[in-house]
């Protein structure tokens, strides 16, 4: 298991048996994901270039923004999710660096790039499956219970963590089309873990994820859930939205009702699937994802306009999702089946 790079120079995860995660970069050229796009996303290359020129147009009024405006793949991280709704896409942005003023302090501040909570992926609460659902979505597994170490991870480390790893599944070309399923996996969980909540923690975190996030949230999945997260999961609901509290699902242990929403072939054993890929080793992942500072660094600072930001010509090698996209015909993955 080891971190190696594809024949377009770019690092991968070999996981070993054949299986890989990489953050994809490129667009998707297969004719299913085009066609999907097209009917489910209004994506047209007339529409997109018009998209494009409006959101462009929008942002240019917006002072204190710093927003590469030049970077047709970090506006489409908006655009395309969205259905090229461009007011929504804008209205997104301004959420983003609105909630950035209101909670930079807490909730950015030293929190803005996967080095700043590399801890928590060395400690193994974060594993990217490496094969995508049968509808091509992406699949995220976040422990937080027996691997969540409070002496060492606040709570301000796992709001940040939500926020970092979504940013990056955002990059993806396929899961902008696709969506993303997240597992919330709380097997050990204890009083010191519900000590770390609070309201504040619930409405910041779920403020993000329904105002300023366009990823298009397919499904939550909770597994080994006990009677301990329902004081847990208090807290949270009074900021949960109608939308977002459908795509949730309590499984508890029953692993057989989570391999109906997801297919079994892209679940390890522990979770009632037949996946027989290794696990990511947690400090391997966070090698990995230090790898992609400098995307995280363009969007962090607001105190370049939009406008001046355009003159500098800000250059970046985006980020894009944890992928499973095969680098060659030999290895196991693919793009969702």
């Amino acid at each position: 298991m080891s971190i190696k790079y594809n024949e377009k120079n770019y690092p991968y995860i070999d996981l070993g048996r054949g299986y890989i995660i990489y953050l994809q970069d490129d667009d998707y050229t297969e004719q299913r994901w085009i066609v999907k796009a097209e009917q489910e996303l209004n994506e047209t290359p007339e529409n997109k270039a018009r998209s494009l020129e409006q959101l462009r147009e929008l942002l240019r009024g917006e002072n204190k923004l710093t927003v590469p405006l030049d970077d047709e793949k970090f506006l489409l991280k908006f655009l395309r999710p969205l259905a090229y709704d461009v007011q929504k896409a804008f209205d997104c942005i301004r959420h983003t660096f609105a909630m950035k003023r209101s909670y930079g302090k807490d909730y950015y501040e030293g929190r803005i790039k996967p080095s700043h909570i590399r801890h928590i992926y060395d400690s193994g609460m974060v594993n990217f499956l490496p094969l995508r659902d049968d509808d091509g979505c992406g699949i995220c597994v976040t422990q937080l219970g027996r691997k969540w170490n409070t002496s060492k991870v606040s709570m301000y480390d796992v709001v940040a963590l939500f926020r970092i790893n979504i940013e990056a599944s955002l990059m993806d070309p396929l899961v902008q089309v696709n969506g993303i399923r997240i597992i919330f996996d709380f097997d050990g969980l204890s009083m010191s873990h519900v000590a770390q909540a609070s309201p504040k923690h619930a409405m910041v975190s779920l403020q993000w994820i329904q105002k300023c996030c366009p990823l298009q949230l397919k499904s939550i999945h909770i597994v080994n859930n006990s009677m301990l997260f329902n004081v847990l999961f208090t807290i949270f609901k009074p900021f949960i939205s109608k939308e977002l509290r459908d795509k949730m699902h309590f499984h508890n242990r029953d692993f057989s009702s989570l391999t109906k929403c997801i297919s079994p072939k892209c679940l390890p054993p522990m979770y009632g699937g037949t996946l027989d890929a290794p696990e990511c080793e947690g400090q391997l992942l966070g090698d990995y994802m230090q790898l992609y500072d400098k995307h995280y660094e363009i969007t962090g600072d607001e105190r370049t306009s939009a406008k001046e930001n355009m003159a500098k010509k800000t250059l970046h090698k985006p980020a894009g999702i944890l992928d499973t996209s095969e680098p060659d015909p030999g290895r196991k993955g693919g793009k969702g089946g």
